[in-house]
């Protein structure tokens, strides 16, 4: 019986958790993804890191995590303890489902308008009647940008314009960490029709609030009932994830008022209890430009590989390797003084 953690070798992810787990003295098990073959771990409380995708073609990468997704389902069977549960991660890895929940139970969320649109025509379709003619292409599964595309469309004077981090080369669609502008119908077209083929989610592209005239999201790592850290995310364009880029910015210089920062812990706690097979996640939230109003933009139940937080405190790995210790004692208590660990 112990702590258990599922992940890559060489990576910052395996080697800042199990730094946590030295300096705190508690003994941490690691096992790579290509080693669960045979699960055996009925008495561990287990964390469960992301596989890692190394491949860019974004046809082939939804391969990965359709297989990715089936050894998630195997082990929601296993018995054992999770720091996230399985079903937990799965449920917000799929956008659009994740999405529509936290509209059925009434936390605030940018506007979803379909997830249902297969072609351009469809697309163009339903901009038109919602007239919103600026929105966000999201691949269902994808995380970290890849696919994502911001696309505005000017029907009266037939003008387009797309960002994206990916680009098409021979048939097929290859994603980057640069930020591309498109402005030719004969690029544009092509490569969002390739998007679109993906499976994806379209949402309105709501202004953000901006901070020296550069736009910003935050992304909220909470755990444990409460919001281990915030770090914003800057940008001058309309996509701000980091991996393309873009600028971190430590909280402490938005300023934020107490009555803003309330409001981001209030819709991070809702949205964290339509998913109680979650303990920790990482919430991107948007403040809506002007208002302030907090909305979540999505929910990854792995998000929480914060580069600011590691190499200085490690908090959110040493908290986690604090709680899966403190689950694992408690558990013995539960079973007794004479208990008698079963050998698997």
């Amino acid at each position: 019986m112990g702590v258990k953690l599922v992940g890559i070798k060489n990576t910052k992810r395996t080697e800042y958790f199990l730094k946590a787990a030295n300096e705190l003295q508690i003994s941490v098990d690691f096992v790579e993804w290509q080693e669960i073959k045979d699960i055996r771990w009925k008495n561990d409380v287990v964390k469960l890191d992301p596989f890692a995708f190394q491949e860019s073609d974004l046809s082939e990468m939804n391969n990965l995590l359709a297989h990715y997704r089936i050894q998630l389902a195997t082990l929601s069977n296993t018995g054992c303890r999770f720091l996230n549960h399985p079903e937990g991660i799965l449920a917000v890895l799929d956008k659009g489902s994740c999405k529509k929940k936290l509209i059925a139970n009434g936390v605030p969320v940018t506007e979803l308008l379909s997830d249902k649109i297969k072609t351009l025509e469809q697309l163009h379709e339903i901009m038109d009647k919602r007239r919103v003619f600026a929105v966000f292409v999201k691949p269902v599964y994808a995380s970290g940008a890849a696919g994502v595309a911001a696309y505005r469309w000017l029907p009266g004077n037939n003008r387009e314009i797309l960002y994206t981090s990916c680009y098409l080369q021979g048939g097929k669609l290859i994603n980057t960490k640069k930020l591309y502008r498109l402005e030719r119908r004969e690029e544009i077209q092509p490569l969002l029709k390739a998007v679109l083929s993906l499976g994806v989610i379209v949402e309105r592209w709501h202004p953000k609030a901006s901070f020296q005239e550069k736009s910003y999201d935050l992304r909220v790592v909470w755990q444990f009932g409460r919001m281990e850290y915030i770090l914003a995310r800057q940008s001058g364009g309309p996509v701000t994830n980091l991996h393309l880029n873009n600028a971190p910015l430590a909280l402490e210089w938005l300023g934020l008022s107490a009555q803003t920062m309330d409001a981001i812990e209030d819709v991070c706690r809702r949205a964290m209890e339509v998913f109680p097979h979650l303990t920790m996640a990482g919430i991107d939230v948007l403040l809506e430009k002007g208002t302030m109003r907090p909305y979540i933009i999505e929910i990854n139940g792995q998000g929480d590989l914060i580069y600011q937080d590691i190499y200085q405190e490690n908090r959110i790995y040493k908290r986690q390797v604090e709680m899966m210790w403190e689950m694992c004692r408690h558990f013995r208590l539960r079973l007794g003084a004479n208990y008698e660990e079963e050998q698997y």
